[in-house]
């Protein structure tokens, strides 16, 4: 590293420097989640490698949920290569007290010089997401309904119902906090939850693109799978799609949630052949 490269933590302060910085950098990788980038601004970890105020790399590892530390950002300026900071910002981040405990730190692969750092860097492959897609207009005899079940649209007072059931629902890389949910349900086109005898038991977030929408979110309550409580969801998020006019609802599960695989195959949608690993670092 160059003797004049200072590394320091990013604060709410940097985020016209960070702004145009990511609007320039021709290597970042982004997680997919509901926030952008600059919005975790102010959490930390999230370091950056800077020289004469220009940024030369930044890391983001605010974890959220607690002890669930996902790689947020990573990006590097022109002319810098993707390993020349990749190691000392991410020995910051582990250092840094936020990461206290040692949390889990996962990480999407979504392109091939950030899936290399990541295996140089002593991240192990724990899975793989897979796409999946159907058509709304077509009609699929599994995709029937309880009819004891009630499906209603969202509201602000289920979320921490909503939470609890996704936290029980998803093994730890996958559970979503309170905020998440919160924003992932501002941002929604159509959330809606299923209730039995009045409990929620199961809710789905979709959003809408174009002429198509994306299941961004479908979990069900342990110990309620026997009530066909997905299914329900999923057939009414196809009538809303048709009422919108909608042709296309694609989602993303993991390649080893033989579950969630088996209902969204029964129900009409087929494989895309679109998948990314997820790593997970062991330090």
């Amino acid at each position: 590293m160059r003797s004049s490269v200072t590394l320091r933590q990013a604060t709410t302060a940097d985020f016209t420097l960070v702004s145009s910085f990511l609007a320039t950098t021709p290597r970042m990788h982004r997680h997919l989640d509901w926030r952008r980038p600059v919005e975790w601004l102010g959490s930390q970890p999230f370091w950056l490698a800077e020289e004469d105020g220009r940024i030369l790399a930044a890391l983001a590892l605010p974890p959220d949920p607690p002890g669930i530390a996902w790689v947020r950002l990573f990006a590097c300026a022109v002319g810098v290569g993707p390993m020349d900071f990749w190691e000392q910002l991410l020995n910051c981040c582990l250092e840094d007290s936020a990461l206290a405990g040692r949390p889990i730190i996962p990480s999407l692969a979504l392109s091939d010089w950030f899936t290399t750092i990541l295996l140089r860097s002593g991240f192990e492959h724990h899975q793989n997401i897979v796409g999946l897609e159907r058509e709304v207009r077509i009609n699929n005899p599994a995709l029937s309904p309880n009819p004891e079940l009630f499906v209603r649209l969202m509201e602000p007072d289920d979320l921490p119902v909503v939470v609890a059931i996704d936290q029980a629902a998803f093994e730890p890389i996958w559970q979503n906090s309170l905020t998440q949910v919160q924003q992932s349900y501002e941002q929604a086109a159509l959330a809606t939850v299923a209730e039995w005898e009045g409990e929620i038991v199961g809710y789905q977030v979709t959003t809408i693109n174009m002429f198509a929408a994306h299941l961004a979110r479908l979990a069900v309550k342990p110990g309620q799978q026997g009530r066909q409580v997905g299914t329900t969801l999923l057939h009414d998020l196809v009538q809303r799609c048709r009422t919108e006019r909608l042709w296309q609802i694609t989602i993303n599960t993991q390649d080893d949630n033989q579950a969630s695989l088996a209902l969204y195959r029964k129900v009409g949608f087929q494989l895309t052949g679109e998948a990314f690993p997820v790593y997970v670092y062991h330090g």
